[in-house]
């Protein structure tokens, strides 16, 4: 486990607010290198926290340079780079119960994510996390709710991705190449990106975002395999009617 994340627990301790940190990542084993922590936080805005965490961080590397980003600071010092998200625990929680019912599965666009930012990877994320520090038990708690991957939250998202698969075959059933080029690969593109989300989800393997997928596809099953394959047939302008009908018959 990286000692930096724990040195940054350390600093962070005086930050009034601090319920949890939890160290996160898929290279949260790295010794020396990028570190992501989450900080949950009373009300968890990072308007509120951004300035009194900087000023912590700079107290710990006067010579480290630091931003803000999204609902994080981003750090850069001799020690490593990284960052710490700010959060409401309990909106966390309640966010995480309305995604295993179904509720706000979409994603969000964020300037910083490869196709979009995905509430599974999150999830992902706390299943895996070292809790660093937890004054209230609200840390547990969330790491108790995705894991193991629940199998209702799995349902969800496939019958999501499922439902916007076959809207937008229906959509890209009417749109030609030639005249809507742009249209047409966009439309692909977001067929591509819920194929891949299903081939995850129906094995309950955690997704961890669009980025770094290679290493992420060795966890899947031949059978989803398959189906995260089918994304890549579309993405490289397959669009045969065989195809197609293989992707109809995943949903």
């Amino acid at each position: 486990m990286s000692s930096i994340a724990h040195e940054i627990t350390r600093v962070l301790q005086p930050l009034a607010g601090l319920n949890a940190v939890l160290h996160v990542g898929l290279d949260r084993n790295v010794s020396h290198g990028r570190v992501d922590l989450l900080a949950g936080c009373v009300d968890g805005d990072i308007k509120r926290y951004a300035i009194d965490i900087i000023c912590l961080l700079k107290s710990w590397d006067p010579s480290g340079e630091f931003s803000v980003c999204d609902d994080s600071v981003r750090f850069d010092t001799s020690a490593g780079t990284g960052g710490v998200a700010v959060c409401d625990p309990i909106a966390l929680v309640e966010g995480i119960s309305g995604w295993i019912e179904g509720r706000m599965l979409s994603g969000q666009r964020r300037s910083w994510a490869v196709g979009y930012w995905l509430p599974e990877a999150l999830c992902g994320d706390l299943a895996t996390a070292s809790v660093l520090h937890d004054a209230t038990g609200i840390a547990d708690r969330v790491c108790q709710l995705v894991s193991p991957y629940p199998e209702k939250l799995s349902n969800s998202i496939v019958q999501w991705c499922s439902e916007e698969i076959r809207l937008k075959l229906v959509t890209l059933r009417s749109l030609s190449q030639a005249v809507a080029l742009v249209e047409h690969r966009l439309c692909l593109a977001d067929i591509a990106a819920a194929l891949v989300r299903l081939a995850f989800a129906r094995g309950r393997r955690y997704l961890r975002g669009f980025r770094s997928l290679e290493q992420q596809v060795v966890f899947l099953s031949p059978a989803d395999r398959a189906v995260y394959d089918l994304a890549s047939e579309l993405l490289l302008g397959s669009t045969a009617e065989s195809t197609i009908e293989r992707v109809r018959s995943v949903i």
